[in-house]
């Protein structure tokens, strides 16, 4: 994933998309922030975009701290939380270790090979103890062909952005591709957004095998429905340090 993703997308994401998801992702944290109970209150939140989940960690007594290779996310982000940083998840610049690492909206299908994801996900094993819990979101496969295959693109507007993501998906690679294009308004200031994002498809047993190299476990694999359209969007993995 490369330092210009999400670019200007970064000022119409948080109304269109990052909001809305995290009111649903709050069902996942919840359980995870006093469960066990943790030594040290440390939180990491990996591709942590505009600092929600570094927001609600925070609010609930944690020393939280964000991460992500995007600029402009980050300045959106310090709107909500202090503690953000600028880096690369396959070589986190962070020591020491973190009670809860979470890494949400399906940034993961982002990692095209298997390669970077061990890296990634050995990098998240580094910073982890007996006390610490990864929770981490990645699309489900058969979401791939009936969303990111629609014919239509999904259209979001506000009082101050317009957004629009054409998507397409080859099957022979297992990637999705979509065009981002629309504006948002900053400061007075109207943005023109156009940019293209690349997902890959990722198995559940493809991702497992990915942590059981990382030495990770996963302790559970819960389906999720965000928006409740009775329809299996993501896999939501809970892990431990083998």
């Amino acid at each position: 994933m490369s330092a210009e993703s999400y670019g200007a997308f970064a000022y119409a994401y948080d109304g269109a998309l990052g909001r809305r998801f995290f009111r649903a992702a709050q069902r996942l944290l919840a359980p995870i922030v006093d469960d066990p109970p943790p030594r040290e209150r440390t939180h990491l939140d990996l591709a942590c975009g505009t600092a929600l989940a570094v927001e609600f960690f925070t609010k609930r007594g944690y020393r939280s701290t964000g991460v992500d290779l995007s600029l402009d996310m980050l300045r959106v982000g310090r709107t909500r939380a202090k503690r953000l940083t600028l880096g690369d998840l396959g070589s986190l610049p962070f020591r020491g270790t973190f009670a809860r690492i979470t890494c949400l909206y399906d940034s993961l299908n982002h990692f095209r090979t298997r390669d970077d994801l061990v890296a990634v996900f050995s990098e998240v094993r580094r910073l982890m103890d007996g006390d610490s819990i990864f929770l981490f979101d990645m699309n489900h496969p058969d979401i791939y062909p009936a969303v990111w295959g629609m014919k239509e693109p999904f259209i979001e507007d506000g009082p101050d952005f317009h957004l629009e993501i054409a998507p397409t998906y080859s099957h022979r690679e297992r990637t999705g591709h979509a065009l981002v294009t629309g504006w948002a308004e900053t400061n007075g200031v109207r943005t023109e957004i156009h940019e293209r994002h690349l997902q890959r498809s990722w198995s559940r047993r493809e991702i497992v095998a990915a942590l059981h190299a990382a030495s990770l476990r996963p302790i559970s694999v819960q389906h999720f429905d965000p928006f409740h359209e009775d329809r299996v969007v993501k896999m939501v993995f809970r892990c431990v340090g083998a």
